[in-house]
């Protein structure tokens, strides 16, 4: 991994828990590493190819001097979203916090905080059997990728798939999507959430017709279980409309389930 790194930046900022702190201000220390898989200003020598640090410590010095957080560790958070939003080359920003003098009895050099903020690798299923089902999965993919904090790296083809569970309805289009983003989990699933909530999605029958169903399937090779959010998804293992796609996407290589046809409708438009 290549890496561009600003150290030990002096700004003066009002963030802490106490009010004199958000009065009075104090001096922080911060760092900011960013890793990235390639720089490619490393070989055209042209400041577009690369991150401009000047830009960094400018918005870094913005975030500071205009908060009023209580801790530092949000803090780092925010300043490592904004990096890493800042450019596409980076895959993940490391931040690191001082505040020397912090309002602590005691001697000490000072307290510190590490935050890393990283892209991550989410894989995500699309399904619509109501209306023009390829017109509205086009629109969703579509708010998707409007959200800055997402790209969509991989798509599969559009396969028309029998119902499952609840069979008194018509045929979905189903498919599958690979993600790239910096989004938490939660935060990912809560956005998907607000797109099948714009496009009407109705919960009122489990299983049942849907204008657009967005599910998250796979975030990198790690596990989450929540109230909110199971990943793995629980049941992915046993929908061929999943696996299908999957397995087009190179991600799945496993036996498909034959109780439900699995019928490949076409590529999603441009």
């Amino acid at each position: 991994m290549d890496r561009i790194s600003l150290k030990g930046m002096k700004i003066y900022g009002y963030t802490g828990c106490l009010p004199e702190e958000k009065e009075k201000g104090q001096y922080f220390i911060i760092d900011v590493d960013m890793l990235c898989h390639d720089i490619p200003g490393a070989v055209s020598d042209k400041l577009e190819d690369t991150i401009n640090y000047a830009a960094v410590y400018k918005l870094t010095e913005d975030i500071v001097t205009s908060a009023r957080f209580d801790l530092i560790e949000h803090m780092a958070y925010e300043i490592g979203r904004k990096v890493i939003a800042f450019s596409g080359l980076i895959d993940s920003v490391r931040v690191l916090v001082r505040k020397p003098d912090a309002p602590v009895d005691g001697e000490f050099e000072c307290m510190e905080t590490e935050i890393t903020v990283a892209r991550r690798e989410a894989v995500i299923s699309f399904g619509s059997n109501m209306g023009d089902r390829e017109a509205t999965i086009r629109q969703a993919l579509d708010m998707i990728g409007q959200n800055p904090g997402i790209e969509i790296t991989k798509l599969s083809s559009l396969y028309e798939t029998e119902p499952v569970g609840f069979e008194n309805q018509a045929d979905f289009l189903n498919g599958c999507a690979v993600l790239k983003t910096y989004l938490e989990p939660v935060e990912l699933l809560h956005y998907l959430q607000s797109i099948e909530l714009e496009l009407h999605r109705v919960r009122t029958i489990k299983n049942g017709p849907r204008t657009i169903d967005l599910d998250i399937l796979l975030i990198d090779d790690k596990k989450y279980d929540t109230e909110e959010l199971t990943v793995p998804h629980p049941r992915m293992y046993e929908r061929a409309f999943v696996l299908v796609p999957l397995r087009e996407l190179g991600l799945y290589s496993g036996e498909i389930p034959e109780d439900k046809a699995v019928r490949k409708y076409g590529i999603i438009p441009n």
